[in-house]
């Protein structure tokens, strides 16, 4: 990803997902500045060489606690994390079905496995639950208040969810 991809990822954003879970391009700019090797799109090669975003994948090393909030960016990664957080994960209408999601899964675990990162979390919108937990993502139970009020920010029934990654 790069930095003048925003504006095509703001768009995939908004066919992707509700407006309260839209967010700004301060925020894809604050996660591509902090990991870059994390964060990802996928595009169409077009014969005038300018390529068509078909998805996105935004992830960073982030620690077993809370996930983060949407939208809010961050002064610094944890030190010491040891989970890779996949943040957004986001395919065009278009190119749905085709593979590109978890084309981009697979490429952005595989860099967070190599640099040692043991588990991976991520915060599931009721409707792709059961995606993650075909994928081995089990539910984090949400037993403190806090985690709840995270959650909530992500709309009804979202769940925050972890694995193993394989070694």
């Amino acid at each position: 990803m790069q930095a003048s991809d925003v504006d095509a990822i703001l768009d995939a954003q908004a066919l992707a997902y509700p407006r309260f879970l839209l967010e700004s391009a301060g925020f894809f700019l604050n996660r591509l500045a902090l990991a870059p090797s994390y964060c990802w799109v996928a595009q169409a090669a077009r014969p005038d060489a300018h390529g068509v975003l078909l998805g996105y994948l935004i992830s960073y090393p982030w620690d077993a606690g809370l996930p983060p909030a949407l939208d809010e960016a961050l002064a610094a990664l944890p030190p010491g994390a040891d989970h890779w957080f996949l943040h957004d994960c986001a395919v065009v209408p278009t190119a749905q079905g085709l593979g590109v999601g978890q084309a981009l899964v697979r490429a952005a675990a595989q860099g967070a496995m190599q640099d040692g990162l043991r588990r991976a979390s991520l915060v599931s919108l009721e409707s792709a639950v059961s995606y993650w937990l075909r994928h081995g993502y089990a539910p984090v139970a949400a037993d403190t208040g806090e985690l709840a009020e995270k959650l909530a920010g992500y709309g009804p029934q979202a769940r925050y969810m972890s694995r193993a990654f394989a070694l």
